[in-house]
């Protein structure tokens, strides 16, 4: 189950987002948000739930026919998942149209709307089964001058992101606007790694004020594992 999950300031903290096992952090207008993919666990609070970006296609269409939860679209965006519905591509699971999804009262719209992944994979059965995302070059291993990272700030639109090597935890822990990021049930976000992908940027197909990150291709990133910054190529 793949969640678009706001970041504005006042969608903070979030609910769930500290059980995904695997989190896309991508530019929108001036902020980030996040694509969340739930597989070990199916928690039944996630959120707030906002907007699908065209971007978000390209990340869902390695996910093998992820269900695709978010609050809606504008029209064009709406065509593309249309699309990719009709392809195959994903389980379109909109809040516009589909079950699972609340309204709290403790947040101002739009940033309140929740979602139970557990309900969605019971209403979803035509989704695909889930399979790894990618994968490194047989024989390859880390190399023995990878710097040490204990603390780095990554790049993004209107927030401080930054990642701290926790060795006690041996995960990375998160920090953005300078303050630990945690989230409702008072959780810090962490990880076991952290990929920094660099994307060109354009402007989406259907609105120009909206940034469309090209991940399809090939570029540089940065690996961060086990204290560690590992320079790698993707594609």
């Amino acid at each position: 189950v793949a969640v678009k999950i706001d970041n504005f300031r006042m969608a903070r903290p979030q609910w769930g987002l500290d059980l995904a096992d695997v989190v896309f952090e991508e530019n929108v207008e001036g902020v980030t948000r996040f694509v969340a993919l739930f597989h070990t666990h199916h928690p039944e609070t996630v959120g707030p739930v906002r907007s699908a970006r065209t971007g978000d296609l390209d990340l869902v269409a390695g996910m093998n026919r992820p269900v695709f939860a978010y609050s809606g679209a504008n029209p064009g965006v709406t065509a593309w998942i249309a699309s990719a519905t009709s392809s195959g591509v994903l389980v379109d699971f909109t809040a516009q149209r589909r079950p699972c999804y609340s309204r709290t009262d403790t947040r101002p719209g739009p940033h309140n709307l929740l979602f139970d992944t557990a309900c969605a994979t019971v209403a979803s059965p035509a989704a695909g089964p889930a399979r790894p995302l990618g994968a490194s070059e047989g024989g390859w291993t880390r190399p023995s001058d990878a710097p040490p990272d204990s603390t780095f700030v990554v790049p993004m639109d209107g927030v401080r992101v930054e990642w701290t090597w926790d060795a006690g935890l041996k995960r990375y822990v998160r920090s953005q606007d300078r303050e630990p990021h945690e989230v409702v049930s008072g959780v810090r976000i962490s990880a076991s790694n952290v990929v920094e992908l660099r994307t060109e940027h354009v402007p989406s197909p259907v609105d120009a004020r909206s940034p469309h990150p090209v991940t399809v291709g090939a570029g540089s990133a940065v690996v961060h594992r086990n204290g560690r910054a590992i320079p790698v190529v993707w594609s």
